[in-house]
């Protein structure tokens, strides 16, 4: 008798344990995925002012921060545009584009953030990193002179890249070897070799590429 209760205790104390081990053994929670906003900016009465630009949970997923830590340079290209609400086809009125472009330095494990105008930061965390690039940005876009008194409406987008045409150098880097000799600068063949094996490298490569998107409800300015 005294031989089974202490079986039957063992396993309860074994159940209890276990239960315990699935209670800390919680499944991770999934990377918030990253998010652009626009919003309208009113004044006190109501008034519209310059539009704001947010971007969200940019390196959450760690999907760049990979690439980053491969030796590919990201780059995040931004358009904010104004559009005319029109009964048949809208009108593009006007628009703004500026860019951020994030390196990591092997050496260092540090991030550097260079923005449109070249202002530099530099981040020692991935964490710190995306709330920099979180920064909201207000941005000096709205109607002038005679196109006042109709609706209108943003539309904002961003170009998420681990390499960009724009970035040559490292393109050309990475394909030193086999195919040096096609992204040689000698001579027309060369460089239409060379342009040529970059788009197709940056295609097809597998490298991260992304594209978000945000719009606002139609405003009366």
């Amino acid at each position: 008798m005294r031989r089974g209760a202490w079986l039957l205790f063992t396993l309860l104390v074994g159940a209890g344990g276990f239960a315990r081990a699935q209670e800390v053994r919680q499944p991770e929670r999934r990377a918030a995925p990253p998010r652009l906003l626009v919003e309208l900016n009113r004044g006190p009465a109501g008034e519209v002012r310059q539009p704001l630009v947010r971007a969200l949970y940019l390196m959450d997923d760690g999907v760049f921060d990979a690439a980053l830590h491969n030796g590919f340079p990201v780059r995040y290209h931004f358009r904010l545009e104004l559009w005319k609400d029109q009964r048949l086809f809208d009108n593009l009125e006007r628009e703004v584009t500026w860019d951020a472009l994030v390196r990591l330095d092997p050496l260092t494990n540090e991030y550097t953030l260079i923005r449109s105008g070249g202002t530099e930061e530099t981040f020692t965390t991935v964490e710190a990193m995306g709330r920099a690039l979180a920064t909201p940005f207000t941005v000096d876009l709205l109607p002038e002179g005679e196109s006042r008194g109709h609706r209108y409406y943003y539309v904002a987008s961003l170009e998420i890249e681990s390499l960009s045409l724009s970035e040559l150098e490292e393109v050309e880097r990475w394909l030193r070897g086999d195919l040096g000799r096609a992204i040689s600068r000698r001579g027309d063949v060369g460089d239409a070799l060379g342009r040529g094996a970059r788009r197709l490298l940056i295609r097809f490569s597998g490298l991260p590429r992304r594209a978000l998107e945000a719009r606002t409800d139609p405003f009366r300015y």
